[in-house]
């Protein structure tokens, strides 16, 4: 911010005496006054100035792991899941190209070796949620006290 005009030192309502000036924002142009100071250090004459004129990064990493799995930054996709709508599992992205078309919410995309991060088209297989979970029960085992391990 460039200094337009030294308004000299006032006094603030607590009673302290502060060096006041008149800034012009590089940005939108607008004048406000500010302690000099501080006006000098500023970039921006407000947050609504800062905030329409900074650069936005995007993603922080283009790929993640959580809760097992892979996530992939795709937030066109229609299915984007987050909390800002980014990601999208890396097993049914890979699933979509393979069918060449997206997937409903209700298709699994099940993993055949158990491990949730090998993501070879080999190892995928697209199913119903209902036949999942009949697939996953017909592999649980009891234990020896005749409840099912968790």
């Amino acid at each position: 911010m460039k200094i337009i005009k030294d308004t000299g030192i006032k006094e603030s309502t607590d009673s302290r005496k502060y060096h006041y000036a008149i800034f012009e924002c590089d940005y939108c142009h607008s004048h406000t006054e500010k302690i000099l100071k501080d006006g000098k250090k500023a970039k921006y004459c407000s947050h609504k100035c800062y905030a329409a004129n900074r650069i936005k990064r995007g993603a922080y990493k283009r790929k993640i792991i959580s809760k097992k799995y892979y996530y992939i930054y795709i937030p066109e996709h229609p299915y984007a899941i987050g909390t800002r709508k980014l990601y999208i599992a890396e097993h049914r992205l890979i699933m979509e190209k393979h069918i060449d078309r997206y997937l409903v919410k209700n298709e699994i995309v099940h993993h055949i070796n158990e491990d949730t991060l090998d993501n070879r088209i080999e190892n995928l297989q697209l199913m119903s949620a209902s036949n999942h979970i009949k697939l996953h029960k017909l592999n649980a085992k009891r234990q020896k006290n005749g409840q099912f391990k968790i």
